[in-house]
């Protein structure tokens, strides 16, 4: 990420290497670029790549099916990950227990149920409830090459009295993550309706959406306010400002959270208000997110990459598919709208791996130009953006480059990106129990595969601990 690449000490660059900002891109590439006038020089590696490759420790290549990828995670960890996998894989059970947790967290038998949660999920998925419990697990993940994205887990509240203190909360994690956890925290994550009206949100949204070029060019829909709104949106930049600002000051970049359809528009439109103010000079200090599973994702990527390079600022993104699969089909329904993800995983998938290419094609043309965060727990995602990393000149360490996952979900890829020498990083959430559990369930309605672990998850957990109790070939019966 945002520190040195993932096979170095992640503490020797600090956190987010000034935004991305070190000058120099054939530094991180293999092909030379072009003079101004347009001659094309030899496609070979670059002096400052030859020399830098030179320098640089070989690390072995990404191979997330290794049998050494888990090598560094504690037996424990194990154990208690592919116990957890396996009973939340079979949904028969996992469901009513949800739903028990839900509704009646203090019944008969909905206490033992909360204490097994709090004695297994909670720490398999969050660091614990202090910042400092963080720090314990930053020090585990950078002997793994790993970094962390870290956010305080309460569920923070949209009513415009909350926004002053939820300003103020996440200016002082972001000081306390610069004081405290020295280069182990790459980004911190902003909800933007923590912050801002959720309802001036839609009423832009709907501003935006109702121009028929707003997939192609930017809409402001701030002409077509009303002076009340007009009010709420500058408070809401004023929140945004400020918190940026803090970020700049630390030198750790924020993600800007995505919400669903029928406020995204309005969040892409003060992310790129946000990047003309602070993604300057080479910085990337502030990242929007980017769900593919709507239809259109593409053409905004490109919309607004084409912005930055009109602009002269740094264009940076979150790239996910995306998690309000079950509200975005209810608000469809609810309001009779069109529904706005694409019909099939297999088109999501093709927008996500678009997404990916277009904004690493930018970066090797010109580094300072875009930044991107590969945020998947799909292999096969991940291995396309290493082997286009690869295709269009990018080293492994790429400052622009990163990659994410949740804490406790598909270690491997962690392990393996770090092990190759890529930028990484797992979110990791720390709060109450009280206040995290409630936050694990209601993601849970939105996406069961949170806690479900795929097939190759727990092959790969079964068969580490079969080859460190001596029995190698147990685990492929």
């Amino acid at each position: 990420g945002s520190g040195g690449g993932g096979g170095a000490p992640l503490s020797s660059q600090g956190c987010g290497g000034a935004f991305h900002s070190r000058q120099g891109v054939d530094k991180y590439t293999h092909q030379q670029r072009q003079q101004p006038g347009g001659q094309q020089l030899h496609t070979g590696p670059t002096e400052g790549a030859s020399a830098a490759s030179a320098e640089r420790p070989k690390v072995p290549a990404f191979d997330p099916t290794s049998s050494t990828v888990l090598s560094e995670v504690p037996t424990w960890e194990l154990v208690r990950g592919l116990t957890i996998f396996t009973l939340c894989s079979a949904h028969w059970l996992v469901d009513p227990v949800i739903q028990l947790l839900r509704h009646s967290p203090t019944s008969l038998l909905g206490r033992p149920l909360t204490a097994a949660a709090r004695a297994t999920v909670f720490p398999h998925f969050c660091a614990g409830e202090t910042l400092e419990e963080c720090r314990e697990v930053g020090v585990a993940y950078r002997r793994r090459g790993v970094q962390m994205l870290v956010d305080h887990s309460i569920e923070e509240s949209e009513a415009a009295e909350a926004w002053g203190p939820n300003l103020q909360n996440k200016i002082r994690l972001i000081e306390r993550v610069h004081s405290e956890l020295d280069g182990m925290v790459s980004f911190i994550p902003v909800k933007i309706t923590a912050v801002a009206s959720p309802q001036l949100l839609e009423e832009m949204n709907a501003l935006i959406i109702a121009d028929p070029s707003h997939l192609v060019t930017e809409v402001d829909p701030r002409l077509l306010l009303s002076p009340a709104s007009l009010a709420y949106l500058d408070q809401a930049e004023a929140n945004l400002g400020a918190m940026c600002a803090a970020a700049a000051a630390h030198g750790i970049p924020l993600l800007l959270d995505a919400e669903q359809s029928h406020r995204q528009h309005a969040i892409d439109h003060l992310a790129t208000r946000m990047m003309r103010r602070f993604n300057t000079g080479g910085q990337a200090v502030v990242y929007n997110t980017y769900q593919m599973y709507m239809t259109g994702s593409n053409d905004r990527v490109r919309r607004d990459l084409a912005a930055a390079t009109q602009h002269g600022y740094c264009f940076a993104a979150k790239v996910v598919r995306g998690a309000y699969l079950v509200s975005e089909a209810k608000h469809a329904s609810d309001t009779g709208t069109p529904h706005p993800l694409h019909p099939t995983k297999a088109d999501t998938d093709r927008a996500y791996d678009t997404a990916i290419n277009d904004v690493l094609v930018r970066i090797s043309e010109d580094e300072r130009a875009a930044a991107v965060m590969v945020a998947t727990h799909n292999t096969d995602s991940v291995a396309t953006a290493v082997g286009a990393m690869e295709r269009v000149g990018l080293l492994p360490d790429c400052p622009r480059v990163d990659f994410a996952q949740v804490m406790g979900m598909c270690d491997h890829l962690a392990a393996a990106l770090g092990k190759g020498g890529y930028n990484t990083s797992k979110l990791v959430l720390f709060g109450e129990f009280s206040e995290i559990f409630p936050w694990l369930l209601r993601r849970l309605d939105e996406n069961r595969d949170l806690l479900g672990a795929t097939q190759r998850d727990r092959q790969l957990l079964l068969a580490e601990l079969c080859s460190r109790a001596g029995m190698p070939g147990l685990s492929s019966r």
